[in-house]
């Protein structure tokens, strides 16, 4: 793996998303539902322990980071290691709301021995808008356990019926479920305006501006971290969606106000995700 020189001045940052397939690329979610918007993922870099995967992140200034645990096989890798860098890696989980109590009981279970600290539900996977009452138990449990559900908004990558990820969806969860911290995800392309009004709308619900290069973001949305969102807004990439160097690279480059990018690279990750993460 090629070194990456430091660059002197940046903001040290959580990476608000982090997918553990790049532990195997051949498996669910990797490069084969992916390759079409990504042709360059399979050459993304694997990790074998958290250690080595620690100083590629250090090298880019992102300090700590929350990973999601994509699959089983994945979860003791990422438990072990958040037992030994609990303020570097905080672990997340992918649920599946339809399998009801069993999931909800899996959701306890990944709590106490992995350490999980988010829900991930990408509603694509089970063409359930999120206002579907198949949901709802794990948004109480997320409230009980407290923390946040974080869920795609915008046009999914794997080629599904993209309709149940329409950011307006969120603005009744939002609604039926004020204790909730929501973490919309993917920057809701194409409806950017409408995620920017459901975030703005409610105090509870968030963004990871994950899986979009930068300079594809639009202005809009730019413009909202910077100004209304910079409270709302986290810095993040979904590996091995996005490398990590290019989307440190072109967010420099859009321009972030000076006093807006500490909260857009770690500051709003540590008060939404409601972790202590040591980003030094």
């Amino acid at each position: 793996m090629d070194e990456v020189p430091p660059v002197a001045g940046r903001i040290r940052a959580v990476d608000s998303l982090i997918n553990s397939s790049f532990l195997d690329l051949t498996g669910e979610g990797g490069s084969g539902t992916l390759s079409h918007l990504f042709p360059d993922i399979e050459s993304r870099p694997s990790f074998e322990d958290p250690e080595t995967m620690l100083e590629y992140l250090d090298s880019l200034d992102i300090g700590a980071c929350v990973i999601s645990i994509m699959e089983p096989g994945h979860a003791e890798w990422v438990g072990q290691a958040h037992r030994r860098f609990p303020s570097k890696v905080l672990p997340a989980m992918m649920v599946d709301p339809t399998l009801g109590m069993p999931e909800v009981r899996k959701v306890i279970e990944y709590h106490e021995r992995y350490g999980v600290r988010c829900l991930r539900i990408p509603p694509f996977r089970y063409t359930l808008p999120p206002t579907d009452r198949a949901y709802w138990p794990f948004y109480v449990k997320a409230i009980e356990l407290d923390i946040p559900v974080s869920m795609n908004a915008g046009m999914p990558g794997p080629r599904r019926p993209g309709w149940v990820q329409d950011p307006r969806y969120y603005d009744e969860v939002a609604y039926h479920f004020p204790e909730l911290r929501l973490i919309m995800t993917h920057c809701g392309q194409p409806w950017t305006e409408e995620a920017i009004a459901t975030i703005g709308h409610w105090d509870n619900v968030f963004m990871s501006c994950t899986s979009v290069a930068p300079k594809y973001w639009p202005d809009a949305l730019v413009q909202f971290i910077n100004t209304r969102g910079r409270e709302k807004m986290m810095f993040g990439t979904e590996f091995p969606t996005i490398p990590w160097d290019r989307s440190r690279e072109e967010i420099e480059a859009r321009g972030l106000r000076e006093q807006v990018a500490p909260l857009f690279y770690a500051e709003n990750a540590k008060r939404i995700y409601g972790w202590d993460f040591d980003v030094d």
